[in-house]
């Protein structure tokens, strides 16, 4: 069973990010080869998947806080309650590793260390939420040069953007795994 945080990601953003596709489709075809008119499309496509995935994020991290507020004397609880969400980077910043890492290191683990034990894959998904986490800047930014060595418009393709998202999904699945487990540990139940 999934955390609220990833039925969420896994219907409604997914929906979302599905009709996005089809317009990309009644845009530029269905057929290989190079499209034109579509860029912006697979810019919209980056600034789309970062916002649900950074949505998805901070959602499990409310989802993980509350179950342990509510397995908490109340008095210990409304500390939990405010000390787990004080400053939360999800809160302004980008889903990136630093951000994931603060946050949910929280719950008092090494959050990262442990997402890559669980599955091999989610070291290069991490180099890939990095990779669309440095074009969700620059495209919000408006900070796109072609003079740039590690951008290029050109990279930004449909391919692309759902390569990136197949990353934030196995990391979605492990995110999940891992903080259900993580609570075993804290309260001694898997609340999913």
């Amino acid at each position: 069973m999934p955390s609220p945080a990833l039925t969420a990601w896994s219907t409604s953003s997914a929906a979302a990010l599905s009709q996005l596709e089809a317009a990309h489709a009644a845009v530029g075809g269905t057929r290989a080869g190079r499209r034109t008119n579509t860029l912006q499309l697979n810019y919209a496509y980056v600034l789309l998947l970062s916002a649900h995935f950074q949505a998805y994020c901070r959602g499990l991290h409310t989802d993980v806080a509350q179950l342990l507020v509510d397995a908490s004397d109340p008095e210990i609880g409304a500390v939990l309650d405010i000390n787990l969400a004080f400053n939360r980077q999800l809160d302004r910043g980008n889903a990136q590793p630093a951000t994931l890492g603060a946050d949910f290191n929280r719950f008092d683990f090494e959050f990262w260390t442990v997402v890559k034990a669980t599955d091999a894959r989610n070291e290069a998904r991490q180099r890939k939420l990095e990779e669309l986490n440095a074009w969700r800047n620059a495209i919000a930014h408006h900070d796109i040069d072609t003079r740039r060595a590690d951008l290029h418009p050109h990279e930004v393709t449909l391919a692309a953007c759902r390569t990136w998202r197949g990353a934030l999904n196995g990391l979605a699945r492990s995110f999940d795994r891992v903080l259900s487990d993580r609570l075993q540990t804290l309260i001694g139940t898997h609340p999913w």
